[in-house]
């Protein structure tokens, strides 16, 4: 019986053709990674064309509670100023901004947003005098939920900057969403 040599050329390409399968299987995604998660999920998700210049440092699909669909985590920034934007479907629970004043609302997009910061509530003089100017010091959020669109829920947005993201760059981020 006569055995057959295996060209070198075609074994090397093969070799490089397995090295690369997982490059070409990932590619084969959208390359958005927001389009990515719309994908399967009934609530809408809503990116950001205005990020402050921050770049994108993270993007998660989350699990939430037993039922719910997955949300999506995404921050931009590192070190000191960084901006988080969290989506779930309207009225799941998924996450918990923790202690803040809430403020008086305002208006995204047609939306309803309520506003908050993040002062200390141990110090009752400090606490009650906090205000928007503070979310640049201590850092704050927006919450707002989106109006359902065809085929999709509505979505629950926060929008969260700290590290000396203003109340007005907030908003600017938050009414860029789409």
């Amino acid at each position: 019986m006569k055995m057959t040599r295996f060209p070198k050329k075609s074994l090397f390409s093969l070799v490089v053709l397995s090295l690369l399968a997982p490059t070409f299987a990932f590619a084969m995604g959208s390359g958005d990674k927001f389009v990515d998660a719309q994908t399967g999920r009934t609530y809408g998700i809503y990116k950001p064309s205005n990020t402050l210049n921050l770049k994108l440092h993270t993007f998660q699909s989350l699990l939430c509670t037993a039922g719910k669909e997955q949300w999506v985590a995404v921050s931009y920034g590192t070190g000191k100023k960084k901006l988080d934007i969290y989506e779930t479907m309207a009225g799941d629970k998924c996450s918990d901004p923790g202690l803040s004043k809430t403020l008086a609302s305002t208006t995204i997009n047609g939306a309803r947003a309520v506003v908050h910061v993040y002062c200390d509530p141990m110090n009752a003089q400090a606490f009650k005098a906090c205000g928007t100017k503070d979310i640049a010091r201590v850092g704050g959020f927006l919450m707002f939920t989106t109006k359902a669109k065809k085929n999709l829920k509505a979505t629950e947005i926060q929008v969260q900057g700290i590290g000396g993201i203003t109340y007005q760059e907030l908003i600017a981020v938050a009414k860029a969403l789409k």
